[in-house]
């Protein structure tokens, strides 16, 4: 593959991303790296911005990466898009936001049962599913690499107590990827959401109960504080 075709697909992200043709100005190439994530959360967030200085760092200064957090350039949903359609060079989010575009990529996210971080590490590295990720992502012009992971997902924070499966139906319930499907199948009225905007559907009434990541970075968006009960494990 020639340097600059692969400069055009290349890809950074928690998920995937891919490399537009960048800008160059004074002999340096200037990336734009989208997130789905607000700015400077803890977690995905703070490591976004590390692998952004990390990038520019390590190119010697060469490479100048600007990240946008969600919705400064584009919304966080709209990060895949935005890098495959060459709005942006890059993106850091997850797999499982991208279930629409192909249920194979929610396969490289949170499972049912499976995998833990370590796992999934040593199945892309050493099991062939770098591979996979490739050859998936490609066909919508991106290279995927592995830049963080949080694990698999925790049940999450819901207003009232749960006691038993019946307790679940009906609930209008925040989750992506697999576990969407998981919980649409037990009843549950399930949306995908950001963040912050969950924690607004939470306060105003418009969601019962919800998951994001974790409780480390969740704390951080204040859930706890509409949604007393937390639950854990997830799929």
């Amino acid at each position: 593959m020639e340097r600059r075709d692969f400069l055009k697909t290349a890809a950074v992200g928690a998920a995937a991303a891919s490399f537009a043709t960048p800008a160059i100005a004074s002999g340096k190439r200037q990336w734009k790296m989208v997130t789905a994530w607000p700015k400077n959360l803890p977690g995905p967030g703070v490591a976004a911005q590390k692998l952004a200085d990390r990038i520019t760092a390590l190119s010697g200064g060469r490479i100048e990466v600007k990240l946008f957090a969600a919705g400064e350039l584009v919304p966080g949903r709209g990060v895949f898009d935005a890098v495959s359609q060459g709005t942006a060079d890059l993106y850091h989010a997850v797999p499982a936001y991208w279930g629409s575009k192909s249920k194979g990529i929610l396969m490289f996210g949170s499972q049912p049962f499976g995998l833990r971080a370590d796992e999934q590490v040593g199945w892309l590295t050493h099991g062939g599913g770098q591979a996979l990720y490739d050859e998936i992502y490609g066909r919508f012009g991106l290279k995927p690499f592995l830049c963080g992971n949080s694990g698999p997902q925790w049940q999450g924070w819901f207003k009232e107590e749960i006691n038993s499966v019946d307790d679940l139906k009906g609930l209008r319930f925040r989750t992506t990827g697999l576990a969407s499907e998981m919980c649409a199948k037990l009843g549950m009225a399930v949306q995908a959401m950001g963040g912050r905007a969950m924690f607004q559907a939470l306060q105003s009434g418009a969601l019962d109960a919800g998951e994001f990541i974790g409780p480390w970075t969740d704390s951080a968006l204040g859930f706890y504080q509409v949604a007393k009960n937390y639950y854990w494990p997830g799929v």
